[in-house]
């Protein structure tokens, strides 16, 4: 039996609060510190994961969710790795046991163990279909990527500057947000009617998490329950964005829209951030010193002109 995954996940009961409901499971975090959270997947159980390097079968947990799947030693614990299903040229049946099935990269090919046929089936179709709905680099640049850019109408929620958290149903809240034209910030503006006016922003490379629903205290604080489908928060390292969109399927959009860019994107270092805005304060500075060189250039020889007409009124009255 060393070789059959366990019928059904068990649960300690320190993963129950006191209501007995099961409390969230920790995100999974990857190499740059980015937060992909796991709770409610698409699909989730135990299989047996045969092992890189030893070649030894493992038993672990595995949660679809997007176009990842995670692996966890149980259903409680934050998941250790993670299978990037846009990467994946196929999943299929495999050698050795009538129950495996690999998932092949191109990096490398994952081969699981199910306890029955049926749950052989079930995964293989639920990993399909991840994988035809996951975001391709193609997808990202045909669909997201100039949505991103042109921005969309949120409600912003906030906190006061004494820290009370606060909607003001007289107060405008309604922003502009979008990425800025060097794909590093997340900006947000006042639109008028023919203007934009810029408030503040997020750097890309502080943001650790793109949550839908209410997960920060100012959406739990400020968020009308029947509109959490509608909302996300972009969780940065010192601060979030909370955004309420107009509809469910703009939420969706913009999530999985932000991951891929996360993803995507050629997200600067903050240091790497600092050098390019320098280069661009130094290419801003040249041109303002070359127009101002120009225009002081022409305001001399419009006054050399106008000297040397009134020269020759003279001469002609003399």
């Amino acid at each position: 039996m060393g070789n059959s995954p366990p019928s059904s996940p068990r649960m300690s009961s320190s993963s129950l609060d006191v209501s007995g409901q099961r409390q969230p499971r920790p995100p999974y975090v990857d190499s740059t510190g980015f937060e992909f959270d796991t709770n409610h997947p698409e699909k989730e159980g135990s299989l047996l994961k045969k092992s890189a390097w030893m070649k030894e079968w493992r038993p672990r947990y595995l949660i679809l969710k997007g176009g990842c799947l995670f692996f966890s030693k149980d259903s409680t614990e934050a998941p250790h790795g993670v299978i990037d299903l846009t990467e994946a040229s196929g999943v299929r049946p495999s050698s050795g046991h009538e129950f495996n099935f690999k998932i092949v990269t191109n990096s490398e090919d994952f081969v699981l163990r199910a306890t029955s046929k049926r749950g052989v089936e079930e995964w293989l179709a639920a990993i399909r279909k991840a994988m035809s709905n996951c975001l391709s680099r193609q997808v990202y640049e045909t669909t997201y990527r100039k949505m991103l850019y042109d921005g969309q109408m949120f409600t912003k929620h906030h906190h006061d500057v004494v820290g009370r958290f606060n909607l003001n149903a007289k107060k405008d809240n309604s922003r502009l947000v979008k990425i800025s034209p060097d794909g590093q910030r997340i900006t947000w503006h006042k639109a008028g009617m023919s203007s934009e006016t810029y408030c503040d922003h997020i750097d890309l490379n502080s943001v650790v998490a793109i949550n839908p629903g209410f997960t920060t205290l100012v959406f739990k604080q400020t968020g009308n329950k029947a509109k959490e489908a509608c909302c996300f928060s972009i969780i940065a390292k010192e601060r979030s964005l909370d955004l309420e969109c107009s509809s469910e399927t703009i939420a969706r959009q913009w999530i999985e829209g932000l991951r891929a860019l996360m993803k995507y994107g050629n997200i600067m270092t903050p240091s790497e951030l600092r050098q390019a805005d320098e280069r661009l304060r130094g290419e801003v500075k040249a041109e303002e010193e070359r127009r101002s060189l120009a225009l002081r250039k022409h305001e001399n020889n419009r006054n050399k002109l106008k000297a040397a007409r009134e020269r020759a009124h003279r001469t002609m009255h003399s």
